[in-house]
């Protein structure tokens, strides 16, 4: 064994530049489930402006997942009955050409975009949202059999962006935008935003749909009502015209819609038992100089979250419903959204975003000159960062995450925090939108309910339980992009889709990468460093998951040393915690292939092992095999000296003068934060002199 120098210095609590604010913990106490890369399927188109394998849907009566690839105009269906060999390149057993099947029933509609598919809750039926190519015609939805054949198409609204069956499977809605793409002018169309409802309860050939309107809220009287609710209209518009459905969700008794009106920071409800637009509710605003909003609003190449004097317009894409204890939720991906609408230099153009430069960066501000909806002397930004959950009778906020994507994401990718998705750059997008939650779907697994939410710009998925909407926990953060290239890996989440039974998975499509990818949701007791006598592999190992992440050298090191493997073949989940069973059965190997005659006590226990536990249990194995080569070394105190157990000083200055455990750069060890598998493998990587 190889003896420890002062040269191998590493910073294991941040691994990079980090500066956080305090701020409430975002820390979940005890991980149950947990995420890891299962398969995958590579469409081959890569588009660094969205729109290939953009939105997904899971088809339970054949298990496979269905896509649409605006780019290629196809709607495509990709079998989930998989195994080790193929598992990783899955390919489509159909591939269908959309604007063709159109072509045959109406000649004259040009395509303009494939953006939604949805899947029956009982049949194996599907359809797809499709968008003239003009923007102020009628879309289609496209109603195939499972096997892809063509059933009908139905006229919607004015551009249809999200589709959806209800639960019951008796109506097909669709959110139509109607965005005003020309600008703003005489003589210029700005479509009004509807909603399409089309009964299929007779089936699923003659059908028309009926549109919902927003025509109600046109009075001077409503119009104000409003405003005063904090909805944000244009000045001088019609409501009816103003409001733009993004997103649609029904209700678990298919009574209920609710629909994103996300330009308008709103979300409206449709009584599906009238087909009427009853309400239209602001979302308000999320204040970011409250403690546990802290964020990164300055693009100075360096991951530092604090408070500042601005507003977040919610402003969600993507929403989901549930209910718990005998209430109804809507959970919102708070993305933000400008309008950029019109050819520039001309008198139609419109932009609502205003740059302005603080302390010499630059911060993209909503420019409220032309909107209503705002209070004087406040200065808002587009989006929350965040995901919330909203009591769907008065649409109060009653959680919403704060500041966690930002804080998760600084610490586990420092150097490519808040990087954009067709660019791999350090604070790339701190100025505007941050890490933008792009999607959310609810899942069931036993008796818990859980929240996925994809981050569109640099990438990945949380996953926090939500069972009790009331007391939320963070359980998960996976991100597969490899940051070697700007677009390599899984690169932009857009869509995602739950998988619920004996084997739960989450389905997740990536409109940049043009990949979806399978995750599987794993509890965290599985299998794991079962048998310390298990020898040492010979061949090279490699995971899907670690791609440019700071520690893969060392994960490839400890792996092919034979000291620990991933959770499975394919994944390594580096930045799952490192669990005290794990810790203690890695030492006994490592004892082992040193030819020590001692053991390390075992510990069954599959909670994550503590900063401080690791650097006693590490400590003790190294005395005991003297290879601590100065344990009264001269160190640094750390400013949270006074947080360190009596018992443990010794073990952690002893590693900090070895250069293998030292704090973050505000000089703090954290002695009571969960250590990951990425940095236990760092620090067993040193151990074996790598």
């Amino acid at each position: 064994m190889s003896k420890f120098t002062s040269k191998t210095m590493f910073a294991l609590a941040t691994a990079g530049a980090v500066v956080v604010a305090p701020t409430i913990s975002t820390q979940a106490a005890e991980v149950e489930y947990e995420m890891s890369v299962d398969a995958r399927y590579n469409s081959g188109i890569v588009n660094a402006d969205g729109g290939t394998t953009e939105i997904i849907a899971y088809n339970k009566h054949n298990n496979s997942v269905y896509l649409v690839n605006g780019e290629s105009k196809k709607v495509e269906a990709v079998s989930l009955d998989y195994n080790e060999t193929n598992a990783m390149n899955l390919k489509p057993f159909f591939s269908v050409d959309v604007a063709e099947l159109i072509a045959t029933v109406d000649a004259d509609f040009v395509y303009g975009g494939l953006p939604s598919i949805a899947v029956h809750p009982n049949e194996n039926v599907i359809v797809a949202a499709v968008q003239a190519n003009d923007y102020t015609k009628e879309g289609y939805a496209v109603f195939l059999t499972g096997e892809g054949e063509l059933i009908s198409i139905v006229k919607t609204g004015v551009q249809p962006d999200n589709i959806t069956f209800s639960p019951d499977g008796s109506k097909v809605l669709t959110a139509n935008e109607g965005e005003p793409r020309d600008g703003y002018g005489e003589g210029i169309i700005d479509p009004q935003g509807t909603i399409s409802v089309i009964d299929v309860t007779d089936g699923f050939t003659n059908l028309t749909a009926e549109n919902v309107t927003f025509e109600a809220f046109d009075t001077a009287e409503k119009r104000a009502e409003l405003i005063e609710n904090q909805v944000i209209l244009k000045k001088g518009s019609n409501p009816s015209v103003d409001l733009e459905p993004e997103y649609i969700v029904v209700s678990e008794d298919s009574k209920q819609a609710y629909v994103a009106l996300q330009e308008n920071n709103a979300i409206a409800k449709i009584d599906l038992t009238t087909n009427e637009a009853v309400s239209v509710e602001g979302l308000g605003f999320k204040d970011f100089s409250a403690e546990g909003n802290e964020l990164d609003l300055r693009k100075d190449k360096v991951a530092k979250l604090q408070n500042e004097n601005y507003f977040g317009i919610y402003m969600p894409d993507g929403i989901a419903t549930y209910s718990a204890n005998g209430k109804n939720y809507i959970v919102t991906a708070n993305e933000g959204d400008g309008r950029e609408w019109g050819e520039e230099d001309t008198e139609a153009f419109h932009l609502n975003e205003n740059e302005v430069e603080v302390d010499g960066n630059e911060i993209v501000l909503f420019d409220t000159a032309e909107y209503e909806g705002f209070e004087e002397g406040k200065e808002y930004i587009f989006g929350g960062r965040s995901f919330s959950i909203i009591d769907a009778d008065t649409l109060e906020v009653v959680y919403d995450s704060g500041s966690d994507f930002e804080r998760i994401t600084a610490e586990l990718y420092p150097e490519f925090f808040n990087s954009s998705n067709d660019e791999v750059k350090l604070d790339d997008r701190s100025g505007k939108k941050g890490p933008e939650p792009e999607d959310v779907k609810i899942g069931k697994i036993g008796d818990q309910v859980f929240a996925f939410i994809g981050l569109e710009r640099i990438g990945g998925i949380a996953m926090y339980n939500i069972t009790d909407p009331t007391s939320v926990e963070f359980v998960d953060y996976i991100n597969t992009r490899d940051f070697s290239e700007d677009i390599k890996g899984d690169v932009s989440p857009e869509g995602l889709a739950f998988v619920g039974g004996e084997k739960p998975m989450l389905l997740v499509g990536h409109e940049v990468s043009g990949t979806v990818t399978v995750f599987d949701l794993l509890k965290s007791e599985a299998p794991v460093e079962e048998n310390p006598a298990e020898e040492t592999p010979t061949k090279e190992v490699s995971f899907n998951d670690i791609k440019g992440h700071y520690a893969e050298d060392a994960i490839l090191a400890v792996a092919n040393a034979g000291l620990f493997s991933g959770i499975n073949e394919n994944t390594f989940a580096p930045n799952k915690g490192f669990t005290q069973s794990q810790a203690s059965i890695v030492l006994n190997r490592l004892a082992e292939a040193n030819g020590l005659n001692f053991d390390i006590p075992e510990n069954h226990s599959n909670k994550p092992i503590t900063r401080e536990d690791f650097a006693v249990a590490v400590y003790n194995y190294l005395e005991q095999s003297g290879a601590v080569s100065n344990p009264n070394a001269s160190v640094t105190n750390y400013k949270d000296d006074a947080k360190l157990s009596t018992d443990a000083k010794q073990a952690i200055y002893a590693l900090q003068a070895e250069g293998l455990m030292t704090g973050d750069e505000k000089q703090n060890f954290n002695p009571n934060k969960p250590l990951t598998r990425a940095h236990a493998a760092i620090v067993f990587s040193h151990i074996l002199g790598e």
